[in-house]
């Protein structure tokens, strides 16, 4: 029987050393941010680390970057770590992991914010400043508009004027709370359909390829139910016989340090459909359907 592609690819990612960075824009190109793990470097020889590193995405864009060496560390040469980040408009907390496939290639998942990984490239900048543009020029449109409507009524008086005011706070502050009773309504519902016989919240993660390292937890999930402060979680095998300690990350809302070894243990493979439990506030039970 032919053996699932993606299951090989999964188990060959596992023997593959590999890294991460969480890109912010208030360091974005410091040597810090540059630097390569210490523990990562070592698995190279001085050979390997002369060469310039080729990172890989995952829609078929690469780059060069080449690597330096300070008295303390080796890290990434500005100019090409800078061209990969400006070229994928990076600096608003992602994470990104960069998995060595041999002779300095390396690929890389990138990780929005929201928990989303990036499948295709951002928008062009021109792309961008020219919805800018149209929509600036809209906005100049609507407020002529707006004028000659006003201009065409006569002049409005201090108590007309006044009583608009008044009238467009009350309409604020009506949509301010219709929104809390929504977001009421819609977290009410998130957690009784996150809930089992027994009232435990729980939520369905669909494994990907970039879930090898780390896991990141959906917001709504990481808001309601993770802790405010690093924490290790024990997560529990279904047949009871087997739990690993991994660490929560607050700062990034992902299971860590521990998780690549529960992957690999239990083990997990891509499409793999993972149901975790809320046994107690640190500890879960993990549940895995195959496809």
């Amino acid at each position: 029987m032919a053996r699932n592609a993606d299951y090989l690819r999964c188990k060959q990612e596992r023997k593959n050393e590999s890294f991460f960075k969480v890109v912010q824009s208030i360091n974005v190109s410091s040597e810090n941010m540059r630097a390569l793990p210490h523990d990562f470097v070592r698995s190279f020889s001085d050979k390997e680390l002369s060469r310039k590193m080729k990172i890989r995405a995952q829609w078929g864009s690469s780059w060069e970057v080449g690597i330096s060496k300070n008295p303390r560390f080796y890290f990434m040469e500005k100019s090409g770590w800078e061209k990969f980040v400006r070229d994928n408009a990076l600096g608003n907390s992602e994470f990104i992991t960069f998995t060595h496939k041999g002779k300095m290639h390396f690929t890389v998942n990138i990780f929005k914010q929201d928990g989303k990984e990036m499948m295709q490239p951002p928008k062009s900048r021109s792309f961008l400043a020219s919805s800018s543009r149209i929509k600036t020029e809209q906005e100049e449109d609507d407020m002529k508009e707006e004028v000659v409507v006003s201009s065409n009524r006569g002049p409005t008086t201090a108590a007309e004027s006044n009583g608009r005011k008044l009238n467009l706070r009350k309409k604020a502050a009506k949509e301010s709370q219709n929104s809390k009773k929504t977001e009421k309504v819609v977290r009410a519902r998130r957690d009784y359909d996150g809930a089992s016989s027994s009232t435990a919240a729980e939520f369905t993660i669909l494994f990907k390829q970039g879930y090898l390292i780390f896991l990141r937890i959906p917001n709504s999930v990481a808001k309601d139910h993770m802790t405010d402060e690093k924490t290790i979680f024990k997560i529990h095998h279904s047949n009871g016989k087997k739990s690993w300690n991994v660490v929560y990350l607050v700062r990034f809302g992902a299971f860590s340090g521990g998780w690549r070894r529960l992957v690999k243990e239990y083990p997990l493979v891509v499409g793999d459909t993972c149901k975790f439990t809320f046994i107690k506030p640190d500890e879960l039970l993990l549940v895995v359907s195959k496809p």
